[in-house]
């Protein structure tokens, strides 16, 4: 049999309902596409950056740790640039800045992540929906053909059972994709304090041209007043 018309049979099957949540399970793979590449994108390695930072920083070169943050793609190196744009300020002026802008890049690490989170809570609803058609249409079959045949409600049951599983099945992917970019939005942003509080440290240190600690020098680095 045709591969295409198996699928259209098999949609017709599962009654009305079954496009909906197809519909909806295409919306669902865009957005984690979407998300996926988009995270991909945003997320770096901040123990290297922060080794970048020290390495300009424990020189004096505020200008070069700027610019070198301008021309790095992400989260944390836009953090970084509001730091560093106040790099004479005061303490609590620098983190300011770098809190407000931590707030902004979380919202774009979770942005279109509502939408995985609603069709994780609506899918299982649009399934039970469907599975109670399915069953009044069974009960529709009974009165207008009589029950004396198995057959005359297979349809109405057929419609029930794939509407629940299809609803199911939208559900958990939803679920996961949501707990997986979730947990990658979380431990982003924790990332982004840590960092944030180690680059406040190496810009007081080298505002007062004193040597980096051992924990905030890149491995072979030696320790030296900044100039």
């Amino acid at each position: 049999m045709n591969p295409f018309v198996s699928i259209v049979n098999f949609l017709n099957q599962g009654g009305a309902t079954l496009y909906v949540l197809v519909a909806c399970s295409i919306l669902l793979i865009g957005v984690v596409f979407e998300r996926w590449y988009k995270l991909k994108s945003l997320m770096i390695d901040h123990e290297w950056l922060l080794a970048q930072m020290a390495y300009f920083l424990q020189q004096g070169e505020k200008s070069k740790a700027l610019e070198f943050c301008q021309q790095v793609p992400g989260c944390l190196p836009r953090v970084f640039e509001a730091a560093l744009m106040r790099y004479d300020r005061k303490q609590s002026d620098i983190e300011g800045a770098m809190g407000t802008t931590i707030s902004e890049q979380q919202h774009v690490l979770e942005k279109n992540l509502g939408i995985i989170g609603t069709m994780a809570v609506i899918a299982p609803f649009i399934g039970l929906f469907g599975t109670v058609m399915g069953i009044i249409h069974s009960f529709e079959d009974i009165a207008s053909k009589g029950a004396t045949n198995p057959a005359v409600v297979s349809a109405g049951v057929a419609e029930a059972l794939i509407a629940t599983a299809a609803g199911l099945f939208v559900a958990i992917i939803s679920v996961v994709a949501f707990n997986y970019f979730k947990g990658r939005s979380k431990l982003a942003i924790s990332q982004m304090h840590i960092a944030s509080n180690k680059l406040v440290e190496m810009i007081l240190l080298s505002r007062e041209k004193q040597a980096f600690p051992e924990d905030l020098r890149p491995p072979g680095m030696p320790a030296m007043a900044a100039h």
